[in-house]
């Protein structure tokens, strides 16, 4: 599994509380992950971390990446679309956790099993339900898309959990990072378990407005199960079959 996986399986997970005679309380963890995008320019790699970033995603070849001073622990994807099974490969050992690629990326570089892979979508709205399902048997890590904008429809709502619900991937969502709490937790709410900003001087702030939403919400026919989007859920796609954090 990659880590990008991993942490995306912990995410908003609830700590037991502790045994013997300490408080009994539970402890949730950051409930969306932080991901900053620098573009092509891996010198800001460190920086994003600094700043509060979960995740990092870069624009390269492994070459550049191999030059590049990556901070111990980093989760970074590379956008990676025309890279085949041999530079996935040598992106792999560079660095990358995982790749971000589209439907017209050569699909010889799924192969790589050490690998996670994210899709980005330009817009779902132009995809079939069929062709959703389909994409969500392709072992993804998540899908990346675009915000609907602000403030969200209805429409958005529907649409993003339409996405959500037929592919049973997490969503990672492009988005100004001066977005507000309301807008963020709807998101989160309706499949998204991390946010993407590109702008390094606001991620702080976008850190504390993750850092300051509620537990996931319940249902409500107030029953015990949390309404956790089905994205969230499907363990059977990543890469060794288990159950799906900051």
């Amino acid at each position: 599994m990659s880590k990008l996986g991993d942490r995306i399986r912990r995410s908003g997970k609830v700590e037991p509380a502790p045994l013997g005679f300490a408080p009994a309380s539970r402890t949730a963890s950051v409930s969306m992950l932080v991901v900053a995008d620098v573009g092509n320019d891996a010198g800001k790699i460190a920086d994003a971390v600094k700043k509060g970033a979960d995740v990092v995603t870069w624009e390269g070849d492994a070459a550049a990446l191999r030059k590049a001073k990556l901070p111990d622990g980093l989760i970074l994807g590379v956008k990676a679309s025309g890279a085949g099974r041999e530079e996935a490969a040598a992106l792999r050992e560079a660095g990358a956790d995982f790749l971000i690629v589209d439907t017209d990326s050569r699909g010889e570089a799924l192969l790589d099993e050490k690998l996670g892979f994210v899709m980005s979508i330009d817009d779902s709205s132009q995809l079939e339900d069929n062709r959703l399902r389909l994409m969500g048997e392709l072992s993804l890590d998540a899908l990346l898309i675009d915000s609907p904008g602000a403030p969200l429809s209805v429409s958005d709502v529907m649409e993003l959990r339409r996405l959500a619900a037929l592919t049973r991937v997490p969503l990672l969502v492009r988005l100004d990072p001066a977005i507000d709490a309301g807008a963020l937790q709807l998101l989160r709410e309706s499949g998204a378990i991390g946010v993407v900003a590109d702008s390094a001087g606001k991620l702080t702030d976008l850190r504390k407005t993750v850092e300051s939403l509620p537990d996931r919400g319940r249902k409500r026919d107030d029953k015990s199960d949390a309404l956790v989007p089905a994205s969230t859920s499907a363990g059977s796609h990543d890469h060794d079959d288990d159950d799906f954090d900051d």
